[in-house]
Formats: C-alpha cells, structure tokens, sequence
C-alpha cells in the first residue's frame, strides 16, 4: 500500500521498474495501472523476475519509476524514483534488500523504500 502525491484529479498510477547494467538499461518492465482504493491508497501487487548472470551482479541496479497516468498524449508525471543495486548504486536499506535478493534468488523478497525525486 502506498500513499502517493498526486496532482489534478487523475488519480491513478503505474510502476516502471528497469534493470541496468553500468547506468545502461538492458530490460524494462512495467505494472498495469492502479487505481486508489476508497481510503486513498494505491497497492501494487505485481511480481517481476529479471535474469542476472553473476558476473554482473556488482554492475546492476534496479530503478523503481512512479508516474502518474495523464490522459491522452501528454507525457506522465514522475511521482518518485528508487534505485536497488550494489554498492556502486545503493546505500542502506536498498543496499541491504539487494544483497539479500541476490544471496536468496529463489526467494521473494520485499521491503517499502521512500521515495526520491
């Protein structure tokens, strides 16, 4: 469940999640949009998998995009980005779920993360 600042009266929102590889992105995935339940709240209950060969574990990140949907062709509105990767990417509780995801691959792992801009 997420509490997301939205602007005008479109309230609905997607997730663009990219893996990179030396800040170059090599696979991007996408949430369908969500809508806000009654209290205000937006949940996202997707499940994404990327494959990562080991040897590039220390030059990955994952980017965690939040936009809002705008109708029609304008572009979408950042809400807030987070980053999971290696050192060279993430410091502490990013960091820490990262190193946990990759040294438990067949598990799930989750963890909220605030948002930056």
């Amino acid at each position: 469940m997420l509490q997301l600042q939205f602007q005008g009266d479109k309230h609905e929102a997607y997730v663009r999640i990219t893996l990179n590889q030396h800040y170059r992105a090599v696979k991007e995935k996408r949430t369908g949009i969500a809508r806000p339940s009654r209290d205000g709240a937006v949940t996202f209950t997707e499940g994404f998998n990327f494959k990562l060969a080991l040897a590039h574990v220390d030059v990955s990140s994952l980017a965690f995009h939040v936009f809002q949907a705008t109708a029609g062709y304008g572009r979408d509105k950042l809400i807030g980005k987070s980053v999971l990767g290696s050192y060279m990417f993430a410091r502490g509780k990013a960091l820490v779920q990262w190193n946990t995801a990759i040294a438990n691959p067949m598990e799930q792992s989750q963890q909220w993360h605030v948002l930056s801009e």
